[in-house]
This record gives C-alpha cells, sequence and structure tokens, in this order.
C-alpha cells in the first residue's frame, strides 16, 4: 500500500487534539473491496489472515497502540454502515473518562465523513443508538461550540479514532477493529471462531507482548474455550 511520511508524534498530537488520525494510504479502499467481494468472512483463515497483516502488522498503527497502551487486546471487529444523521461515539464521559480504547477504521472508497473535532474531550447528552452506541444530537455539539469537519475518502481511508470522539458516518461503511485495555475486556464477549487447528495457529500468531485478540474457539458441542 503507498502512504506518505509518519510522524508519530505529530499522529499522537492529532489524536490528543482533534481525537482522530488520518494514516494517508492510497491502497486501504482496494484490500477493503477484496474483502467486500469475500462477503465479510472476518472469522475465516482469510479473515485472520486480512486482520494481522493489515492491521496488527501496520507499524504506523502498531506503534500508535504500543505508545499509548502498555498493553492492549483487539476486542471488536465489526463493519459499521453509513448512518448519515446519527451523531456517535463508541465511549462517552468526554476527558474526565479517559482514554481506555481506540478504533481503527479502513473505509470504503467514497466514503464522507463528518468529524466533530475535539469532541472526545465533552461530556455530551447520549442515549444509546439502535447499533449499540452512544448517539448525541447536532444542537448538543454546536451548543457546545464544536464544528464538523467532513473528511472525503475516493480511495478509502485509515483512521485511528478516539472512540470519544463524535462522528457522523456520510457516505460509506468502516470495517473497524477496536483495541482496549485488558481491564476494560471484562464484560465484553468474545470473538466466537470454530474450534479449528488452522483458526487456533493464525490467532497464535496474531498475538504479541504488546498486543493481544479477544477470541474463543467454539467446538461442535457449543462448548467454548480460549
Amino acid at each position: 500500500m503507498a502512504s506518505t511520511t509518519f510522524s508519530l508524534e505529530a499522529a499522537l498530537q492529532s489524536l490528543d487534539e482533534e481525537g482522530y488520525v488520518v494514516l494517508e494510504d492510497t491502497g486501504v479502499g482496494a484490500i477493503v473491496s477484496e474483502m467486500e467481494q469475500r462477503e465479510f468472512a472476518f472469522l475465516s483463515p482469510y479473515g485472520l489472515d486480512y486482520c494481522k497483516q493489515h492491521v496488527l502488522d501496520n507499524p504506523r498503527v502498531r506503534s500508535i497502540l504500543e505508545a499509548l497502551f502498555n498493553r492492549c487486546i483487539l476486542g471488536h471487529w465489526l463493519r459499521y454502515n453509513e448512518l448519515p444523521g446519527h451523531f456517535e461515539c463508541f465511549s462517552k464521559g468526554g476527558s474526565e473518562a479517559g482514554l481506555h480504547f481506540l478504533a481503527v477504521h479502513q473505509w470504503q472508497k467514497g466514503s464522507r465523513v463528518a468529524c466533530w473535532n475535539g469532541s472526545h474531550r465533552a461530556d455530551l447528552p447520549t442515549q444509546t443508538s439502535r447499533r449499540s452506541t452512544f448517539e448525541t444530537t447536532q444542537v448538543a455539539l454546536v451548543e457546545a461550540g464544536f464544528k464538523a469537519y467532513v473528511r472525503e475518502f475516493p480511495e478509502g481511508g485509515l483512521v485511528i479514532r478516539d472512540p470519544r470522539l463524535y462522528i457522523e458516518s456520510r457516505t460509506g461503511y468502516a470495517i473497524t477493529f477496536v483495541f482496549a485495555k485488558e481491564e476494560v475486556l471484562v464484560d465484553w464477549p468474545k470473538i466466537v471462531l470454530l474450534d479449528k487447528p488452522e483458526l487456533r495457529e493464525k490467532v497464535a500468531n496474531m498475538e504479541s507482548t504488546k498486543i493481544g485478540v479477544n477470541f474463543a474457539f467454539q467446538d461442535p458441542n457449543g462448548k467454548l474455550s480460549t
């Protein structure tokens, strides 16, 4: 994938001040399209290889995760479709809540996303959305002094986001990976895989001393193991 010069210091500053950082990469849309052609087979051998190659082994993603967390775990992995007119975040509470996890978004080609820069610092009134995120209103964001900045990704986009940041997904979907501190994962459900030797081997190769995965394996009788 083609990418521009990366500065960890600048990326961390953008995350702190704006609530997200765009990692310029013109190849993201193509790999997302390939996953779509595979019908988003996240939990297949192909899907695990995809996660390892394009996220876990991405040096820019790894450097940000390792700079912010002593150790973190891949705890959530889903595709989020566009939802215009809705202003969502993954974690509420603003600055007082602290940073306990990060979202890595791979946006499809042609995506348009309105980011409310700096809104990760505000404790705004929310309600639970129809897809289990937290949602506020545009009025609340404007009254708190925030403005929407529309990011367009004609060739797809790679974004690391503070989960407290409010965004509006206007066009396109994002394959989303959420990395959390270990203590946060206590109440999170496991990502369940079929109990097959090939999948166990791939999962073992995905983990490192700094980044783990929140998988469980299910046998034919429905029993789970790790």
